[in-house]
């Protein structure tokens, strides 16, 4: 009887930790305004054109007929060839110790704020001179749009681009 007492509860723990699991799942998969933030961030630092046009809003997106995004990446990938590179590990920069703060929130608005640390990977790994590490501090605001948290305006350096 002993026997199967701990064969059922090992069962039943080794059931807990399945459901566990696919409640983690589905938990990572819902979108959010702290998890759109936090790409946004990710994908402006590493120049990720796709994942940038994705969690950007329509409405912002578009200034003076230039697409935000594609100008942001033409300006980066000249900046990096000026300085020899092309628009690689050199050039872009890792976003460590990512944090979020919803500031604000309705059903389909949101403000938050980012903060973090950037810095080039691979420079910073060869280079032990002067730490090129800066500090990330931007309040985002976002919108839901078909369904999906996506920021508008113009963060970081973008507003130099759609103003």
């Amino acid at each position: 009887m002993t026997k199967y007492k701990m064969v059922i509860s090992l069962g039943l723990v080794f059931l807990i930790g399945v459901l566990a699991q696919v409640m983690f799942v589905f938990a990572d998969i819902a979108d959010s305004p702290s998890k759109a933030a936090l790409e946004f961030t990710e994908a402006y630092l590493t120049y990720d054109r796709d994942t940038l046009a994705e969690r950007f809003c329509d409405e912002s997106r578009v200034a003076d007929n230039i697409d935000i995004v594609d100008q942001y990446i033409y300006e980066a990938r000249r900046e990096a060839e000026a300085r020899g590179y092309d628009l690689g590990m050199f050039v872009k920069e890792k976003f460590y110790h990512g944090d979020t703060e919803t500031l604000e929130q309705t059903s389909d608005s949101a403000v938050v704020r980012v903060t973090g640390e950037a810095n080039t990977p691979l420079r910073s790994f060869f280079w032990k001179g002067e730490d090129e590490t800066r500090h990330v501090d931007a309040n985002l605001v976002l919108v839901k749009e078909n369904g999906r948290w996506k920021v508008c305006g113009y963060p970081f350096e973008l507003a130099r681009l759609g103003s």
